[in-house]
């Protein structure tokens, strides 16, 4: 009994670092310092780190081919001024696109075999509608966002069409 109960924690021990790697990667959610220092940990001890979030809703989403879903973008915690981008990711885009358009006459699936994303150029709110293309497959819609730091922080919505 005893060598079991050493196993396991053990097996905790080593299994606990994986995991806050894992999850500070791969959450959909991003939560960050926007104080240079605070963010690569040569703070001060006593000095109080601002924490900036950023979310995307919903964390992933099904469609049928040529359907649209509104993802709505959650910025909070900066004290300047930042840019928010919108990318469509999958295989490489037709002549580099990045396939996100604050116009929708701009907007086509010749151009963006993989989808296309409209947004508004004056934001907030951080929302967009994601356009489905006529192929099904997994796609991933990438919201990013620059303070004026020039620190980018990416969130991802993963899309599957059917």
């Amino acid at each position: 009994m005893e060598a079991s109960n050493n196993r396991a924690g053990l097996q905790l021990a080593l299994l606990l670092p994986l995991a806050i790697i894992l999850t500070s990667c791969g959450n959909p959610n991003s939560i960050h310092s926007s104080d240079p220092a605070c963010a690569n940990g040569s703070a001060d001890a006593g000095t109080e780190c601002p924490v900036t979030t950023i979310s995307l809703a919903p964390p992933s989403v099904t469609l049928q081919t040529f359907a649209s879903v509104v993802l709505m973008g959650t910025v909070s915690g900066y004290t300047t001024q930042q840019t928010v981008t919108w990318r469509v990711l999958g295989p490489p885009v037709t002549q580099g696109l990045d396939c996100a358009y604050t116009r929708s006459a701009d907007a086509t699936y010749a151009n963006c075999p993989y989808g296309f994303v409209i947004y508004s150029a004056s934001q907030p709110p951080y929302n967009a509608i994601y356009y489905a293309p006529g192929t099904p497959g997994t796609y991933q819609v990438a919201m990013q966002v620059y303070p004026a730091d020039g620190n980018g922080i990416t969130v991802f919505t993963t899309v599957t069409v059917k």
